[in-house]
């Protein structure tokens, strides 16, 4: 995470000489930062200026050239944006992976002519902080705090910004094997091209239906800014159409509990909803402590689990078939039921009747979830999943100058190493290798080997409560004595903190629920800000925010004072 990005910056300057003092300031305050980052959660071939891309400046017949647009096109990045004559990097996707890297890699301390022309490539206008979705549904986070415009996050660097949607990579060169040693050309669907010197593959994952029949038709995926605006919209038609609504929630991972408890904090008991898992239970692998707390909140607020069911069809009620209502759901302008069939462990069926179906059973890479003629064609090794498949720098494998990152990428280093989760805490800590690494390639240094570190596990349950697990050793006559219901048991309890002897069966864990575990949530995604004016920005809305509830509070007590 940031401290492997502080050693980094360290390793930069003692490459290019002397140490001014304005880098001595900045290397303190990114040890200060590193500290907080750690208590919040929280060799290549040389590179010529333009090396790689020769013929490249006008792309292939019939296409236009971004490399100069998309440093001079209103929004496209800061003053300056892709100006220079360093290599030019091309990031492909801005979300977690490609936007943290894009930045970093403008916090590093560049040899002179080395410095890089960075362009970020992105279908949408807006980066998206994911784990804050909920948020939206809930009201507790405005649209601009959790998907800013990237015009906006990317105008105090000199990072191009380019919004188009990655039809192709077409390496300008191609080796015997498959791969390629130099640059290319990245082809937008539009026809547009973007040529490249060094390419991050960012493009991270949609969402998969499995190939269950009328997911698409019936059900609203919650993955995206766009994903969250129509459900959104279709619980405000529910609420102002009936007054009892039943809601399917599919999936009993983070991304559905946490769906399942943000839907049920803002009907407040006026809806009737289900969450279905595939598994024996919701959060499987997941610590026992946010599995627990989960379960409770979620009973409390009425949520009732259907484990160990499978989804097997989707249909519109009145519907024949699952094909015949294609598009209803999205539009969110109808009240016809949806029908979710299920089969049990047993074999045993069930219909559930819904008036909106939440489908967050899981993600796939982008080459394999987006349908046909959206999937980019991509020259790099994949495997069943569609991952790109990296060594254990990050970068593709036979191709010198690429790396990937995230939701897209897996290591493919040959050791044995668990599958890593496909979450924010990854992306975070990857983009600090890949930008190391990009400039140790481009600088004929040595790259660094991926170590992913996991710092706890967190999660949304409603507007004042959560879940956070971290990592913590415990030992067992703490544990005992804490889980003993004597005076500090009561007072832990009291504090919304709990003491385990074992975190994932792994080792010892601390546990932080409800109003305690969602300020530190809060307070860690605010520090994972991309930048210190989107921290600044959101803090601020955070803040008029408390400052409102705290006014309510304070005059409904009032109210309450000056009636009896």
């Amino acid at each position: 995470m940031a401290w492997a990005a502080a050693a980094s910056a360290g390793g930069v300057a003692r490459c290019s000489g002397g140490v001014p003092r304005a880098t001595r300031s900045r290397r303190l305050g990114g040890s200060l930062h590193a500290l907080w980052s750690r208590v919040a959660g929280v060799g290549a071939g040389n590179v010529s200026n333009g090396a790689g891309g020769r013929g490249m400046a006008g792309g292939s017949s019939g296409r236009r050239c971004l490399l100069t647009a998309c440093s001079t096109a209103p929004g496209a990045g800061g003053a300056g944006a892709g100006e220079g004559t360093g290599p030019r990097v091309c990031i492909l996707g801005g979300g977690f992976g490609g936007l943290y890297t894009a930045v970093k890699l403008e916090s590093l301390i560049w040899p002179r002519g080395t410095k890089p022309r960075v362009t970020v490539i992105d279908q949408s206008e807006r980066f998206v902080f994911k784990p804050l979705l909920y948020e939206l549904l809930t009201g507790a986070a405005s649209d601009d705090e959790v998907a800013p415009p990237f015009s906006q996050l990317l105008a105090p660097y000199p990072v191009a910004f380019v919004q188009g949607h990655v039809a192709a990579v077409q390496p300008e060169h191609t080796t015997q094997d498959g791969g390629s040693l130099g640059g290319g050309v990245v082809v937008l669907a539009d026809g547009a091209s973007v040529p490249y010197d060094w390419l991050v593959v960012s493009l991270g994952a949609e969402t998969s239906t499995f190939g269950v029949p009328g997911v698409r038709e019936c059900a609203l995926p919650f993955a995206t800014y766009q994903d969250a605006q129509r459900v959104a919209a279709r619980l405000t038609l529910l609420e102002s159409r009936l007054s009892y609504p039943e809601v399917v929630v599919v999936g009993g991972g983070y991304a559905g509990v946490e769906l399942a408890a943000a839907v049920a904090d803002r009907l407040q008991g006026r809806a009737r909803i289900k969450l279905i898992t595939s598994t024996v239970d919701i959060l499987d692998g997941s610590p026992e402590g946010n599995r627990e707390t989960a379960r409770c909140v979620l009973q409390d607020q009425g949520v009732s689990i259907l484990a160990g069911a499978q989804v097997t069809e989707m249909r519109m009620a009145g519907s024949g078939s699952s094909s015949g209502s294609e598009g209803a759901a999205s539009e969110g302008g109808d009240l016809a039921k949806r029908l979710v069939f299920l089969r049990d462990s047993e074999g045993q069926q069930e219909i559930l009747e819904a008036d909106l179906v939440l489908w967050s059973a899981g993600q796939a890479p982008v080459t394999t979830a987006a349908p046909p003629e959206h999937a980019p064609t991509l020259p790099f090794a994949t495997n069943r999943r569609g991952a790109m498949q990296t060594d254990a720098t990050l970068r593709a494998l036979r191709h010198q100058r690429v790396f990937a990152l995230g939701d897209i990428a897996v290591s493919s280093s040959g050791r044995e190493q668990p599958a890593l989760p496909a979450t924010a805490q990854v992306a975070f800590q990857q983009a600090d290798y890949v930008a190391w690494n990009l400039w140790a390639s481009i600088n004929n240094k040595p790259l660094l080997s991926f170590s992913y570190q996991h710092l706890g596990d967190m999660m949304s349950l409603g507007t004042s409560s959560g879940a956070v697990t971290l990592p913590i050793p415990v030992p067992p006559p703490l544990s005992a004595a804490a889980q003993s219901g004597g005076p500090l048991g009561q007072l832990l309890k009291a504090a919304g903190v709990k003491l385990s002897g074992s975190y994932g069966g792994t080792g010892g864990g601390v546990t932080l629920e409800g109003p305690l575990a969602a300020a530190v949530r809060r307070a860690a995604y605010l520090y994972r800000q991309p930048t210190l004016e989107q921290q600044l920005r959101v803090a601020g809305g955070w803040a008029q925010q408390a400052t409102s509830q705290l006014r309510d509070v304070l005059a409904a007590a009032a109210g309450r004072s000056a009636s009896g």
